[in-house]
């Protein structure tokens, strides 16, 4: 149970110090959409950064947040969850509920998503894939290998999850406690 554990706090501090490398893009986010937005009411844009191009941009942007924080998100319980089922129920069935949606949801759900992000990308790559629009970014298989990556990172996150729900369920009393909480540290 100790190994578990240890390898879910590693997988932890894994998808924590991605989050935190990737949230930079919120930055560069802002900054392209306030250049965007400037540019167009300006009337004045360069040849380069015109506004399909910064358009593509705050997409990719955008999905390299979401994609990079997916796995973090879920290790740390504040992803988006119906509490209709776990509202009135005790920590216990809580985790044993969780194990079971783990079970016959997440995994198969994980694992198929990989497996066809990862042919999506591999297409594109092969293909040399860029933006349907004449003046669009080029290199649109970055934007598919990061979905994979991304899902990857979801997977992690799962196998951390069902470790620490297990270890919850059938570890020593002071491994369940501290499999309750995931890792903080970054």
């Amino acid at each position: 149970m100790q190994v578990l554990l240890g390898i879910s706090d590693a997988i932890d501090r894994v998808l924590a110090r991605v989050a935190h490398l990737f949230g930079w893009l919120f930055v560069a986010l802002v900054i392209v959409i306030c250049f965007d937005v400037v540019t167009r009411k300006v009337g004045f844009q360069l040849p380069v950064f015109g506004s399909t191009p910064l358009q593509e941009l705050e997409w990719h942007l955008h999905g390299l947040l979401f994609l990079s924080w997916l796995g973090y998100c879920y290790v740390r319980n504040v992803h988006v969850r119906i509490d209709v089922f776990t509202a009135n129920i005790g920590p216990r069935r809580q985790a044993i509920l969780e194990v079971v949606g783990i079970l016959i949801f997440a995994i198969p759900y994980c694992l198929v998503a990989s497996y066809f992000a990862f042919e999506f990308f591999e297409v594109s790559f092969m293909q040399g894939e860029t933006s349907d629009a004449p003046n669009g970014l080029p290199f649109r298989w970055i934007m598919k290998g990061a979905l994979f990556l991304g899902l990857v990172l979801l997977d992690f996150a799962v196998a951390s999850v069902l470790m620490r729900k297990l270890v919850q369920l059938f570890g020593p009393p002071d491994l369940a406690e501290r499999a309750v909480q995931p890792v903080t540290s970054h």
